[in-house]
């Protein structure tokens, strides 16, 4: 099962946002999105999700939602930090501390 989704416009970020989830041993899926809107990609991926936990990115920031929780992201980021996007949303799967920046 696939626990996390992610969604991107522009799969530049891609192998950095799962360098993150890999380092915290959470399964993801990076799949090209569109429309190049990250919170409407990040709404998408957490209905596809097996947690509930969707990631949307553009050109130029990556977002985290919560599909239980509708409206604005629980964690954004510019593009740029897909590392530490990747980890802070593995551990919420997880529901470990999130790590610090």
């Amino acid at each position: 099962m696939i626990a996390v989704v992610a969604l991107l416009a522009d799969l530049r970020p891609a192998a950095a946002l799962a360098a993150g989830f890999e380092e915290e041993g959470v399964p993801l899926a990076c799949e090209p999105g569109s429309p190049p809107d990250a919170l409407a990609l990040a709404h998408q991926a957490a209905v596809r999700s097996g947690l509930g936990l969707g990631i949307g990115g553009d050109a130029e920031r990556l977002v985290l939602v919560l599909a239980a929780w509708p409206g604005r992201p629980y964690l954004e980021l510019p593009a740029a930090r897909a590392r530490l996007l990747g980890q802070a949303a593995a551990r919420v799967a997880t529901r470990r501390p999130l790590p610090s920046a």
